[in-house]
């Protein structure tokens, strides 16, 4: 069993409105595992409309401009990759879960735009301590992430404005 957190509104607004919020997985091959997250239902308030009309992309570019922020490279295919945004109003912490995610070393990319910092932490699925943490700041950072049972989690965390993301996972050989 996975060890789940409340939902916040970030988890609503991933599912429930995803023009608002503007988070989407992408899988791009078949078997592909694709990130689970926790929802709720709510109501966008007036701050997160106005939270949306600060950043730095309109929503509905967010996804497009995550395959030119954080692409694999040549040669090798992606594992999977997240994008979305993140602000105070409505999705300060955001959980992502691949439930079925090989056990093994992965390099990830983590691109953000915007005033406000985020920091990810990833690691085992069934276990809080992360294998590994980063922060992003208006650029693009790649680090490793390895993990050795079946299963990772990735938590977003935001400091400051509403900021954009893009993450993307390429499993190592």
């Amino acid at each position: 069993m996975t060890s789940t957190r409340t939902p916040t509104i970030a988890g609503v607004l991933i599912l429930a409105a995803l023009g608002l919020a503007g988070c989407s997985g992408e899988t791009p091959a078949p078997n592909t595992p694709a990130p689970t997250v926790s929802t709720a239902s709510a109501t966008p308030t007036s701050d997160a409309q106005s939270d949306e009309a600060s950043l730095p992309l309109p929503v509905d570019e967010i996804s497009d401009w995550a395959e030119t922020a954080v692409p694999p490279s040549e040669g090798t295919a992606l594992t999977g990759r997240l994008a979305g945004w993140l602000s105070q109003n409505t999705s300060p912490h955001q959980r992502n879960s691949f439930e079925t995610l090989p056990a093994g070393t992965y390099q990830a990319q983590l691109a953000c735009r915007g005033s406000g910092t985020i920091t990810l932490s990833a690691g085992e699925l069934d276990d809080d301590s992360a294998t590994a943490t980063t922060t992003c700041t208006n650029s693009t950072i790649a680090f490793d992430v390895s993990i050795a049972g079946t299963g990772m989690t990735i938590d977003l965390d935001l400091d400051g404005d509403p900021t954009i993301y893009a993450i993307s996972l390429i499993k190592m050989a």
